[in-house]
């Protein structure tokens, strides 16, 4: 009797931890961030996200974003009058994907959106309920690849990772 009762709540625990997988209470790893990525260098305002890397006293700061929605996060960067650049650094991450921007910039603001079929645009969702970010503060870079960029496309985290290694950028 008592194996069976044990054998009875095994059976239960496992089913109650299959439900809480399927309904998504179990979070996946690929949201964490990566190793020595710090929660700073930027702010959610408005529905908009604000980087400001000038607060790590650094000249490049290397910036990991993750899209934590099911459908794909638009990325529309707004310029302000003392932009240095000509040229918008728009970006689209897929969802459950990273991707990396590098930037010189003093400061820089982006409006999140997703695809709704009405607008080429899009419609206007709140950043920080859509991306999750952090920033190296310290990193070497090399003479060839300093400047504003987005260094990895969209991609797993390791991936990520990787692609910022390879390129020759170094996090610490």
């Amino acid at each position: 009797m008592k194996f069976l009762l044990r054998q009875l709540s095994h059976v239960m625990l496992l089913g109650l931890m299959t439900t809480c997988v399927e309904a998504g209470a179990v979070k996946s790893s690929e949201d964490k961030s990566p190793l020595g990525c710090k929660d700073l260098g930027y702010k959610f305002e408005l529905k908009v996200l604000r980087l400001l890397p000038a607060t790590t006293a650094d000249r490049q700061s290397l910036y990991f974003m993750y899209n934590s929605q099911s459908k794909p996060i638009n990325l529309y960067q707004m310029r302000h009058e003392e932009s240095t650049r000509s040229v918008y650094l728009n970006h689209v991450i897929r969802p459950g994907q990273w991707a990396v921007l590098s930037t010189s910039e003093p400061g820089m603001t982006y409006i999140c959106a997703m695809d709704d079929g009405k607008s080429s645009f899009g419609r206007v969702v709140d950043c920080e309920e859509s991306l999750k970010v952090c920033e190296y503060a310290r990193v070497k870079y090399g003479m060839n690849n300093r400047g504003n960029f987005w260094v990895v496309d969209s991609t797993s985290r390791g991936a990520a990772v990787n692609d910022v290694l390879r390129y020759g950028i170094i996090p610490r």
